[in-house]
């Protein structure tokens, strides 16, 4: 069975003419499935120089096929530990650059896939390749650092997908679903057990995108447009004016005593973007 972290004989991509160092690259592919009312992860054992370790089961893409060869690879990797049959889903869920042992680097196109439950029924030799195969989210064995990065790339894949679905916001109440969307931490008792960071390293707020892509200054007129273009909408222009205009009391956007020259319309006041008073917005 093909292991994680090493894969000799896999495609390779070279990054950048200058560079001297090229990745082999792997579909690796988490599987989730309930077994014994428990929700389980797929992680075979496989061969290594200390004995049989527990890993994330992965498969050499067709480089000839693109992104076909990508997919059949992750229901391939998938298939190393459930049955190709009794997958009901596979998503992407990202990509993770690992170091080896040897020196060299591996880059995973991580997938997560959902297999169906076992029913009450099933004969006891499948019942025991599952449970040999799978094990509950909430008793992780001990995992190199290589399986442990990509299991939790695919869980909180997994959970975003499990979040945004429709039924499940009709169901949720409000107040669960904004503490559970991403950015926040604590949205599953796994994320722990996954090693998942429990407070977040400090670090300065991203700007908003708008900010790269308007002029500075900017009048209101640009903003309102550029976000009608993205969403194909047209925006109501006295409420977009009055939520704007809440921002600046804020603090994050100033209005400067200057207003627009040359314009085939009223000239429109001018605005600029407040690094400073952006990162005291965001942290509220």
């Amino acid at each position: 069975m093909q292991g994680a972290a090493t894969v000799s004989e896999s495609p390779v991509v070279r990054v950048g003419e200058a560079t001297t160092r090229d990745y082999a690259v792997t579909a690796s592919t988490v599987v989730f499935r309930v077994l014994r009312e428990e929700l389980c992860v797929g992680l075979p054992r496989v061969e290594s120089g200390a004995g049989l370790r527990r890993t994330v089961p992965c498969a050499r893409p067709d480089a000839l096929a693109l992104n076909a060869g990508l997919d059949a690879a992750a229901r391939i990797a998938a298939g190393k530990c459930v049955p190709i049959a009794d997958i009901v889903r596979v998503g992407s869920a990202g990509v993770r650059v690992i170091a080896n042992s040897d020196g060299t680097s591996t880059m995973h196109i991580v997938s997560w896939a959902i297999a169906r439950p076992l029913a009450a029924q099933t004969g006891t030799g499948k019942s025991v390749e599952a449970e040999e195969h799978f094990v509950p989210l909430s008793a992780l064995p001990t995992l190199d650092a290589s399986a442990r990065a990509i299991l939790s790339c695919a869980f909180d894949a997994f959970l975003d997908v499990t979040l945004a679905d429709a039924l499940t916001r009709r169901l949720l109440p409000r107040h669960v679903l904004f503490r559970k969307t991403d950015g926040f931490n604590g949205r599953s008792p796994f994320e722990q057990a996954l090693g998942a960071a429990t407070t977040p390293a400090p670090s300065e707020p991203e700007i908003p995108l708008f900010v790269g892509l308007l002029p500075d200054p900017f009048p209101l007129s640009a903003l309102r447009e550029l976000y009608e273009r993205l969403l194909g909408a047209p925006l109501d222009r006295g409420n977009f004016r009055r939520q704007f205009h809440d921002v600046i009391e804020s603090g994050p956007i100033k209005a400067l005593p200057i207003f627009e020259r040359g314009v085939p319309h009223r000239a429109g006041q001018l605005f600029t973007f407040d690094r400073a008073a952006w990162t005291r917005f965001a942290a509220k």
